[in-house]
């Protein structure tokens, strides 16, 4: 039968047993780091040591931002991280007018009341459930319409409204 040892004995020991496994567990993350970094080429490690740089540089604030973003975007489902990479390869796609233009319309959108928004989402998902040959003739109703100007509007409203 081995000896009792005393509480602070015990304590150090599995505090060695502690470091040591911790020691370990670090010694083998900093092995595949070091191995993911001997299989970059130089001008990949030039751009992690770039990125490294402005990370540094960026204040704690925004690092936190950032952060927070990539915990989002690694709750998205592939589909849902599918379709933010096709959006942001549209974005990309576009001139700068096209997206001066998705940006004013954005900030119209944000400037509504949430119950027009809610109304307008309603709107259309009531479009998406059309048939398709229903849905492209919806809307190519509704371009001609914007394209009216607004006395036309005005003449068409007064001689659709019930007398």
């Amino acid at each position: 039968m081995s000896e009792p040892i005393s509480r602070r004995t015990a304590l150090a020991r599995l505090a060695v047993a502690g470091l040591t496994l911790a020691a370990a567990t670090r010694s083998r993350a900093d092995q595949t780091a070091q191995d993911r970094w001997n299989a970059l080429s130089p001008e990949e490690r030039e751009r992690v040591l770039r990125n490294y740089r402005r990370w540094q540089a960026l204040p704690p604030e925004e690092r936190q931002r950032l952060r927070q973003r990539y915990q989002r975007w690694k709750r998205l489902t592939p589909e849902q991280r599918r379709f933010v990479r096709r959006n942001y390869q549209r974005l990309k796609a576009m001139s700068p007018a096209e997206r001066r233009e998705l940006v004013r319309r954005l900030r119209r959108w944000q400037a509504l009341p949430p119950e027009k928004r809610r109304a307008y989402r309603l709107r259309l998902e009531r479009l998406l459930r059309l048939p398709p040959a229903e849905r492209r003739r919806t809307v190519e109703q509704l371009r001609r319409w914007r394209e009216l100007s607004p006395a036309q509007r005005d003449r068409i409203r007064r001689k659709l409204r019930p007398r």
